[in-house]
Parts: structure tokens; C-alpha cells; sequence
């Protein structure tokens, strides 16, 4: 350590040293840089004021070309209406300078035109027949559309002007014409560009020295104003900025003084380097202690764990215990934070003693973890756990009093090589959670974790395969009604329900999964549509939306059996809508394309479920050719109040719009919400908001008697 002050003096001196040497050409590389960074952004802000320029000449031509007014005047020729809301506005000269209408019967001379000071009756010949001419053609090249315009630069007068023209048409009578009599002509507004323009224009912009030149100037930059045909009509130049260069000369004293004052603190520095890294040695060293240890037992805290685990291990060569106390915030609370302090310190004397070459380090207020590494770590894991168990037989002792105290215990053993630690401490965690769970004194091993889990799969598997076989009134429907922002019904959303005889109710996202991996999932499917068959036979008034797996979607002949088992019930397909999740749909997006077209062939709607939930939702809106677009409840819940997660609900219904889908918002739970998705331009809501899930008995009663109900 007592050579690290004269590493970090020669270092100082060094640094003064290449700092004097470089500033220089640090600055003059510097000065370039700005020089030609303004260079760049004064071209930049020239073409976006040109651009204006141009979007402002188009926008007046559209607007007085597509005018019915106008477009009645100029077909009857009539000359004081077009001279006194068209031509005037030249010849006062505030907006435009020029503006000519041509190519209509209407117009004795053939056009018409006006400029500024000039006679307010207007003129023949104004602008050249051949850039008229030319205009005209640009126009029609133009692909065919009702607000066609086209801009460009031109000289007339001795001065450059921006001019753009446009096909005088009806807009409100449109339709109702017919498609010879819907034009009437051309017209072509101009605004001369000026000094006063042009200065304007550069003082907006900041830029020295603006000005026109028919030709590009040699040591000035310049910006191109294209011509009718494509080439220069003339060109807009400006002063070069040099900020760089002027900033150079203002800051030279003040960097020569720095670097004379940089030079007298190196040499300072020099003589307070030894003393000052030292202790700046010692205080880091401390530093990096404390950071890695908790301060009430000493052991290694959070830090130090996590950069243990940061190393890789082998299978079997590595296994973490969890463990978490019992009852600890009772302790806190009856006896005070000092006694619960003192059973904390004592635990962690307790774990120490049986913890003997592992790590043994404290996470949070009451949870503690030991790794332990190294050959046979099941083994070694296995008797440690034991112990651990052991240390919490006898009572703690805090201010003067026992205290019995259990711990939730859980370990987990690295079984693959390469495990992330964390995913191991995960493990450990879930095992510790069970042990709470169970209320068990005794260690549990991640093992019996994953064992419960495929037990309690197998138990239901069995229970449900009993319920399609013999109790089938197990299983049921529940409707949730969509409607639309204002309370409308449109449909209701068909939603599988189970309350089983040895379990109770079971969640559909408990009971689904464990029906597709045992192959239950179509005869679950069929007993869910003849209930649902049955519903809308019953009710007329009532549309349905049906969740169908993507193995029910690729079924021979799925689309014909179900609307044929509609039809025996007198129901029309046009009352079913089929929603798809992507997942479905996304593992043979073919296949699946050729299945929706059989649903549509056979008069059913389809709908895109949980939109945004996965992976390809973009691709699929493409290729699949659905009614609707269902956006996922993760989009909508909270949207009020998280700016990002609100702009991408506004994109993603703005685009299904664009797509001609319906849009159905998920998740709308509270008043904010629904103004939220009505604000965005929804189509269709659903949520607790609009309603439960209910028994068809209920969405009868409250939705399908009422009058008023619209149809889809």
C-alpha cells in the first residue's frame, strides 16, 4: 500500500502533462466540430422553413381549389365572384401575389389572373402558357385523388415566388355530380419570395446574410428551390456559421490561465498525495466492508450473497437454504424492536455454529440464507438442514424472557449445470413458502415442491375427466356482457365455469391447461358449445363470443359440425362471434388461415383475443383476415395514469380502426377507465365495470329484457 501515493503523483503529473499537450488540439478538433455542426443544422433549418414555405402555398391552393362556391363561379363564368374572393386576395397581396385559374369553359380568354398591384378585374397571360401548360401535367401525373396539389419555384416578374396549383373541384356536391361536371378548371396561387421574405425567414432561424441567386453560389452554402421540372429553379444561400471558431477566440485567455492554474495544483497535489491516499486507501476498504455486512449480526447482508451466487457451478455442486421466522413481527410488537433486534442477533449467533463452511448471510429483517458449495451437495445439504431444524429447539431469550420461535425452512440443489443462481434461490424461496404453508417445522426440499405441484394436476385431471364422464352439470357457462361506452349490449362473452364435487370452484386458468396436456380439451370444448347452443336457442336476443383452443380451430370439419349444431337449434351463425387468442393462431399460421376462412365461409364472425400478449400480433393482423380486435386488460388497467402505457392504447386502437376492425377494450373497471377507452375511440367495452361474469338467468334479467338492446 505505501507505494500507492507515488502511483497516483506520477499519474498526476502525467495527466497535467498529456492535458497541456492535448488541449490544444482538443480544441481545434473541437472548433471544427461545432463549426460544421452548425454548418449541418443551419442547412437542416433552411430545408424545414423552405419546406413550410411550401406546405403554405399548398395548403392555400387546396383551400380555394376545393371550394364549391369557387367551383360553381369558374364553370358559370362568373367574373365578380371569382375577382372578389379569389382575385382579391392577390391584389391586396397579404396572403399570395399571384393567383391564375385556367382550363375552364367558363373563362372567355382562357385563364384569368391576378397579382399584386395589379387591376382588380385581373388579366389574361399573366404566367407563361407553357408553365401553366406544365403545371397542369405535373398535376395529372399525380396519382388520381381528390385533394391532388402540386408546389414548385418560378420566376416571374424579375422575382422567385413559391407556387403550387390544384384541380378546382366540389367537395360537398361530389357525389352528386357527375364525375365530367365535379372539376372546373385549375387555379395556381404564388407568393413571391421577396427580401422582406427572405430576411424574415432567416431571422426566424437565426442565419446571417440570406439571399436568391439563379445560379449556386461557389463559397456560400446554398439550398436548391426545385422547378416545374424537377431541375433548380433557384437557389437560397446564407452566411457560413462559425461558432466554433469565434468561441476559440474568447475562451484562449481563460484556457491558457487554466492551464497554468492546473499546473500549480498538480504541483500541490504532489505534496498532499501521500497523507490523502492513505486514508482515502483505508476509509475504502471500510467502505466496502460495511457495504457487504449487515450491521446487527456481522454476517455478509444482500450484497455479499448476490456476488457469491454471481459464480457458475456444476449440478449437484451447489445448494441454498431459505429460512424465514415464525411470528417475528409479534415479537416486534409485544416486546419492542430492541427485543426483536436481540432474537435476531442470537439466530444469526444459533445458524453461525451449524453453518460451519458455508456462507451464511442475512437478506432481510427476518430471512437468512446459507450457501453451500462443493462435491455431494445434497448430501451435505440434506444433514445441514437438520441441524438448522435442531437450532430452534430450545427457546430464545430476550428481555429476560423465553421466547419459542419456529422457522419456515426450504432448500433447493442445483440439478442442471450452468443454473443461474438467483433461479436457485428462487427454488429455495418457493420451498421455504410451502413450508409456511404447511405450517411444518421441518426443512422442505424444493423436490417436494414440484411433486405437490404434479400431484395437484393429476388430482384435478382425474376429477375433471370424471365430470365430462359422468357429472357433466359440473361444468357450466358464465356470460359477461360487452357493450358499447354508453351501456349498449352488443354480445356476451361465453367464459367456461367448474365447481367440482371434490374441489370446489376451479379457476379456468387452473382447469384449462390441465384439459389441453390431457387431451380433454375437445371433449371439453363440445360440452361447452352444447351449453352455450342451448343459451342462444333460449334467448334470441342474445349474441355470443366463444373461446375456441387451437386445437378445436384445427378439428376436421370444426366450422361445418358447429354451425350445423346451430342450425338443428334454430340459432344463425351470424349471431356467433369465434375469438382466437394469438397463440392459437401463430404455430401454423397457414393452417390456421385456411380454419378462420371455413368460420367466415359458414357466416361467423372472428375476433383476435388478448391482443398485445404476444409475440407476433403485428404479423397477424396481416395475414389473418379477423372482425375484431380484443385489446388485452394489461393495456387498459391503469392506462389514466401511466403516460406510455395510454399512448400505446391510443396506437393500437388508431391502427385496428385503420384495419376496419371492431375494438373491444378489456379490463374496464373503474369510471376512469371507461372515459378513457370512449375518449380513444373504442368500439366496445368489457370488465367488472360493465359486468360480471353472471349465469344466463342474470344476463337476462338485467340485459336481454331490456329494451333497446341493439344488434351487432
Amino acid at each position: 500500500m505505501h507505494r500507492l501515493p507515488d502511483r497516483i503523483a506520477t499519474v498526476i503529473v502525467a495527466t497535467v502533462t498529456l492535458f497541456v499537450a492535448t488541449t490544444g488540439v482538443s480544441v481545434l478538433w473541437m472548433t471544427r466540430a461545432l463549426d460544421a455542426q452548425a454548418l449541418a443544422q443551419s442547412a437542416l433549418q433552411v430545408r424545414i422553413a423552405r419546406d413550410a414555405l411550401r406546405e403554405r402555398v399548398r395548403t392555400l391552393a387546396l383551400d380555394y381549389a376545393k371550394w364549391d362556391a369557387a367551383h360553381g363561379a369558374l364553370r358559370e363564368g362568373d367574373r365578380d365572384w371569382l375577382v372578389d374572393n379569389v382575385g382579391s386576395v392577390a391584389v391586396i397581396g397579404q396572403t399570395v401575389q399571384v393567383v391564375v385559374l385556367w382550363g375552364s369553359g367558363g373563362l372567355e380568354a382562357g385563364d384569368l389572373g391576378w397579382r399584386t398591384g395589379g387591376p382588380i378585374a385581373g388579366t389574361s397571360g399573366l404566367l407563361p402558357a407553357s408553365l401553366l401548360a406544365a403545371a397542369e401535367a405535373r398535376l395529372d401525373a399525380e396519382p388520381r385523388g381528390r385533394f391532388d396539389v402540386t408546389d414548385f419555384f418560378a420566376w416571374h416578374d424579375g422575382a422567385l415566388h413559391a407556387m403550387a396549383a390544384a384541380h378546382v373541384e366540389a367537395v360537398e356536391h361530389w357525389d352528386s355530380l357527375p364525375p365530367a361536371e365535379r372539376r372546373a378548371g385549375l387555379l395556381l396561387m404564388g407568393v413571391r419570395l421577396s427580401e422582406a421574405v427572405v430576411a424574415g425567414m432567416a431571422d426566424a432561424i437565426l442565419l446571417d446574410g440570406a439571399g436568391l441567386s439563379r445560379t449556386p453560389p461557389a463559397e456560400r452554402p446554398f439550398l436548391e428551390l426545385p422547378g416545374l421540372d424537377g431541375t433548380p429553379a433557384g437557389f437560397i444561400a446564407w452566411d457560413r456559421p462559425r461558432p466554433g471558431t469565434t468561441l476559440l477566440w474568447q475562451m484562449s485567455p481563460w484556457l491558457l490561465l487554466v492551464s497554468a492554474v492546473a499546473a500549480a495544483l498538480a504541483l500541490m497535489a504532489m505534496r498532499l498525495v501521500r497523507g490523502g491516499a492513505t486514508r482515502l486507501v483505508v476509509a475504502e476498504r471500510t467502505a466496502r466492508n460495511a457495504a457487504r455486512t449487515d450491521a446487527l449480526t456481522g454476517l455478509p447482508n444482500r450484497m455479499a450473497f448476490g456476488e457469491a451466487l454471481a459464480q457458475t457451478a456444476r449440478a449437484g455442486e451447489r445448494a441454498i437454504l431459505f429460512l424465514d421466522l415464525d411470528g417475528f413481527k409479534g415479537i416486534n410488537d409485544s416486546l419492542g424492536h430492541a427485543a426483536g433486534d436481540a432474537i435476531i442477533a442470537a439466530t444469526a449467533r444459533r445458524l453461525a455454529a451449524v453453518a460451519q463452511g458455508a456462507l451464511l448471510a442475512r437478506i432481510a429483517g427476518d430471512e437468512f440464507v446459507i450457501l453451500l458449495e462443493g462435491p455431494d451437495a445434497r448430501r451435505r445439504m440434506e444433514g445441514l438442514a437438520a441441524a438448522v431444524e435442531r437450532a430452534f429447539d430450545a427457546p430464545f431469550e430476550a428481555m429476560g424472557h423465553p421466547v419459542p420461535l419456529r422457522a419456515a425452512i426450504g432448500y433447493a440443489v442445483q440439478d442442471a449445470d450452468g443454473m443461474s443462481g438467483p433461479d436457485l434461490v428462487r427454488q429455495a424461496d418457493l420451498a421455504m413458502y410451502e413450508g409456511k404453508r404447511l405450517r411444518a417445522h421441518t426443512a422442505v426440499p424444493f423436490r417436494a415442491v414440484l411433486e405437490r405441484a404434479s400431484r395437484d394436476a393429476h388430482l384435478l385431471e382425474r376429477a375433471l375427466r370424471a365430470a365430462l364422464a359422468a357429472r357433466p352439470g359440473e361444468i357450466g357457462i358464465a356470460w359477461q356482457p360487452i357493450t358499447t361506452p354508453d351501456g349498449t349490449l352488443r354480445r356476451a362473452e361465453a367464459l367456461a365455469r367448474w365447481t367440482s364435487a371434490e374441489h370446489g370452484p376451479v379457476a379456468p386458468a387452473r382447469f384449462i391447461p390441465v384439459a389441453e396436456k390431457a387431451g380433454l380439451v375437445l371433449d371439453l370444448g363440445a360440452l361447452l358449445l352444447a351449453r352455450i347452443c342451448e343459451d342462444l336457442a333460449a334467448h334470441p336476443g342474445l349474441r355470443a363470443s366463444i373461446n375456441v383452443s387451437a386445437l378445436q380451430l384445427v378439428a376436421p370439419n370444426f366450422a361445418a359440425d358447429l354451425a350445423a349444431r346451430l342450425t338443428e337449434r334454430g340459432v344463425g351463425t351470424d349471431r356467433v362471434e369465434i375469438e382466437l387468442t394469438e397463440t392459437a393462431l401463430i404455430r401454423d399460421p397457414a393452417l390456421a388461415a385456411r380454419h378462420i376462412r371455413l368460420l367466415r365461409e359458414a357466416g361467423f364472425a372472428v375476433a383476435l383475443d388478448d391482443f398485445g400478449t404476444g409475440y407476433s400480433s403485428i404479423a397477424v393482423l396481416d395475414q389473418l383476415a379477423v372482425d375484431t380486435l380484443k385489446v388485452d386488460r394489461s393495456f387498459v388497467s391503469g392506462a389514466c395514469h401511466a403516460a406510455r402505457r395510454q399512448a400505446l392504447l391510443r396506437a393500437t386502437i388508431q391502427m385496428a380502426r385503420e384495419l376496419g376492425l371492431v375494438v373491444v377494450c378489456e379490463g374496464v373497471e373503474t369510471a376512469e377507465d371507461l372515459r378513457l377507452v370512449r375518449d380513444l375511440g373504442c368500439d366496445l367495452v368489457q370488465g367488472f365495470l360493465v359486468g360480471r361474469p353472471q349465469p344466463i338467468s342474470d344476463l337476462a334479467a338485467h340485459w336481454l329484457d331490456r329494451r333497446g338492446i341493439a344488434a351487432a
